[in-house]
């Protein structure tokens, strides 16, 4: 009866505030072509949806520490779908050695697509520079021949 009842459940309507598309992106032209977008996903989020993305995010928060890889992570402070503390998370628990957070003061969630040409262009050269440094510091150096 659980598994029926749970699996009925999955398909109804989790939020009666469906306007996350204006809580990710702040640039108001961006957001008319990404709100007319057709193919953009308009119904509300189901129960089983919001279920399973609190499940998988348990999962990733209990193993936040097993992450050793060089990382760097970037959030808006203004970011109406994600709180920035996940991000601290990570950059706080994560076992690498090599690790950055970068917040952005007053960006949304989309920070390079829905921010102002400007703001994701600085988004955009920041890691580009960090991708630069670590390919310097970690990758073959190059004498010119194959």
């Amino acid at each position: 009866m659980y598994g029926l009842l749970f699996g009925f459940a999955d398909t109804w309507a989790a939020m009666p505030d469906n306007k996350m598309v204006g809580k990710a992106i702040r640039d108001t032209e961006k957001l008319k072509i990404i709100a007319s977008n057709p193919r953009r996903y308009t119904g509300k989020p189901r129960v089983g949806t919001m279920r399973e993305i609190a499940r998988q995010c348990e999962y990733v928060q209990n193993n936040f520490h097993k992450v050793t890889a060089p990382f760097l992570t970037v959030h808006g402070t203004s970011d109406g779908v994600t709180c920035p503390t996940g991000s601290k998370l990570l950059y706080e628990k994560a076992s690498s050695t090599d690790k950055s957070l970068k917040l952005y003061d007053g960006m949304y969630h989309s920070l390079i697509q829905g921010e102002p040409d400007d703001a994701a262009n600085l988004v955009l050269a920041d890691m580009r520079a960090w991708i630069d440094e670590r390919v310097e510091r970690y990758g073959p150096k190059c004498n010119g021949s194959a």
